[in-house]
């Protein structure tokens, strides 16, 4: 009776199990083919190693990171968020101040427009996440023309109504941004973006 065959876990030849190696990474025809295979699974190991290590301090540095933070990054990271959020709800809108919707040469922040702030941040810093407060404005009306507030208050009662641009015009009650709170505008203002992209792809 001829002896049972086995398949190599190497090099995937059969060979009688009689005249193998039998250990418990597998079956293999010779020592040279455990010795092939204990060294490609030894670097796939240690390949592993170092990617899972690569990921630990990756997080040891990103927690780290969010420990040295201080308040004023937070309101940083949400306003990019909801600056962000603006420039594409408000994608295929001119300039809110000059009507303007021509291709403008792209400023230092990489953008051809701005979110611009009807009552500035540093005048009204409660009113700095309020997107009625923010509309799309060209680099030369927020930035050369400080803003362009005339003609900016115009386009914002043609697009809230008299009404509503007053109340933003007297809403000076005091607003303190927690950090936690900081966090909830960056994720919903970061999702609203995303959602607003797929429409407009």
């Amino acid at each position: 009776m001829a002896n049972k065959k086995r398949r190599c876990t190497n090099c995937k030849s059969y060979k009688e199990a009689i005249s193998g190696l039998l250990v418990p990474a597998g079956f293999f025809c010779d020592s040279k083919c455990a010795y092939e295979y204990g060294t490609k699974n030894t670097k796939k190991l240690l390949d592993k190693s170092k990617k899972d290590s690569q990921a630990k301090q990756k997080q040891r540095d990103k927690t780290k990171k969010e420990r040295l933070k201080t308040a004023s990054d937070y309101i940083k990271e949400a306003q990019v968020a909801v600056n962000k959020y603006i420039r594409i709800r408000d994608k295929y809108k001119p300039c809110v101040s000059c009507d303007n919707n021509r291709e403008h040469k792209i400023a230092l922040s990489g953008h051809r427009y701005d979110a611009g702030h009807y009552r500035s941040r540093g005048a009204a810093s409660h009113l700095r996440f309020n997107v009625l407060n923010i509309r799309k404005q060209c680099v030369r009306c927020n930035r050369e023309l400080s803003g362009n507030v005339v003609e900016f208050r115009k386009g914002l009662i043609a697009w809230l109504g008299a009404d509503r641009v007053e109340q933003l015009e007297n809403d000076n009650a005091p607003k303190k941004f927690t950090v936690d709170y900081l966090k909830r505008i960056k994720s919903i203002f970061t999702k609203k973006y995303k959602l607003y992209e797929k429409v407009f792809r």
